[in-house]
């Protein structure tokens, strides 16, 4: 292996794209999946909880929007400069939140700058495969983003322990390590691919579209919606079954807590999640061969329901442990097959587009889970906010089954 490091700039890159997700998405875990945990831990309310994850979302979704936009038009810095600068303002703001204490302003202030940070960073960790690519490197994503998973299932188990063992401070220490090695390898990277020709067009990650194309435009919008009128209803399916997903996720902690568990059983909830992920995002195209998106996306729907039906039931840890087996069969396959989804049934022209507001309808889930998981967990409990999620999550099952069924392949 180390002879491969040395001679071929293939493998090492790929290597290094592997640790590049394995590292970021250990961050993740330290700061986004574990916040709920680590605020309460602090004093926070699940209200105060709910709105810090809401406005994070909301911020991260305008400046992911406006960096992207940037970053296409410049021709003095690209993906990775974007990566390396955010892992430094990531690794700063976690050493902040390390000499915090309390629910002070700076603690919810460097928690939501974290979270804002790491929602950033997703696309642009993602896109830095194609731009590797770009250089004439032949990457494979899926065996990366598998690795990102395991990672985070590594990083869940340990993180959690140590912050019951010790504090909740164990989260953004954890959190400032990893991230640091996360910037050093940014910087590795860009060392690397200065060292290679680059003989072919500046890569545009976030665009396939003309730059004239403002798909911003109301009018734009508005023909875009009269075209492909029943996406549009499987768009707001999609904010109904995805909102289970946030709830359990940004409050499994009070979850945990409600059947007598504590972190170390939110952060194995969270590695077992991380793990069952694995075989469909390695069989992904084994899967497509035998079955449409359109197939997948209406049985992931069905899943997400049970999952959080299964989480409502739950009376000890041992059956939360269960329902979060079905994330295999929910997130771990609807997030590919949207996106072939999308592919599948529009034209070229309108698939960036049709991904944008992909995006859009999963933010909207989120903060609307946030916001409403926070103040009726605060309200009405943890068990009576579970069946209201699972209710929205029923309503959003049957619009997508009756919106995907009208759908046809373009």
């Amino acid at each position: 292996m180390i002879y491969r490091l040395k001679e071929s700039l293939e493998f090492r890159l790929n290597f290094y794209y592997v640790l590049a997700q394995g590292l970021f998405w250990m961050s993740v875990c330290c700061t986004i999946s574990l916040g709920s945990a680590y605020l309460t831990n602090r004093g926070y309310s699940t209200i105060g909880i709910g709105a810090l994850f809401a406005t994070a979302y909301l911020l991260a979704t305008v400046i992911q929007q406006v960096v992207s936009v940037l970053t296409d038009n410049s021709t003095s810095f690209d993906v990775v400069d974007v990566l390396a600068v955010s892992g430094l303002i990531f690794c700063v703001d976690l050493l902040f939140a390390i000499g915090t204490s309390g629910k002070g302003f700076a603690t919810g202030f460097t928690f939501l700058i974290a979270a804002i940070l790491g929602t950033i960073m997703q696309p642009f960790i993602n896109a830095l495969n194609f731009h590797i690519e770009k250089y004439g490197v032949k990457m494979n994503f899926g065996v990366a983003r598998a690795s990102g998973s395991f990672f985070f299932f590594i990083m869940s188990l340990i993180a959690g322990n140590a912050m019951k063992a010790f504090s909740e401070k164990a989260a953004p220490v954890l959190g400032f390590i990893v991230c640091s090695l996360f910037t050093a390898l940014m910087f590795w990277i860009n060392k690397e691919l200065k060292g290679v020709s680059k003989n072919i067009e500046e890569y545009d990650p976030f665009s396939s579209v003309e730059k004239t194309d403002n798909y911003y435009d109301l009018e734009t919008i508005k023909n875009f919606i009269d075209k492909y009128k029943m996406f549009f209803l499987f768009l707001i399916g999609l904010i109904g079954f995805y909102f289970s997903h946030v709830l359990i996720n940004n409050f499994l902690f009070q979850i945990v807590v409600n059947v007598g568990g504590d972190e170390a059983d939110t952060g194995g909830l969270l590695a077992l999640q991380a793990i069952v992920e694995l075989p469909a995002m390695i069989f992904f195209f084994k899967l497509k061969e035998r079955f449409s998106s359109k197939s997948m996306l209406i049985f992931s729907a069905v899943f997400f329901f049970v999952k959080i039906f299964a989480t409502t039931v739950a009376t000890s840890v041992g059956m939360l442990y269960f329902s979060m087996i079905f994330q295999a069969f929910a997130f771990a396959i609807f997030v590919p097959a949207s996106v072939h989804f999308v592919d599948e049934i529009m034209e070229d022209k309108d698939a960036v587009k049709g991904q944008a507001f992909i995006t859009i309808a999963m933010t909207l889930g989120n903060l609307f889970s946030s916001i409403i998981g926070g103040i009726f967990i605060r309200a009405i409990g943890v068990v009576a906010t579970l069946w209201l999620g699972t209710f929205i999550t029923l309503s959003g099952v049957i619009v997508t089954f009756y919106a995907l069924l009208k759908i046809k392949k373009k």
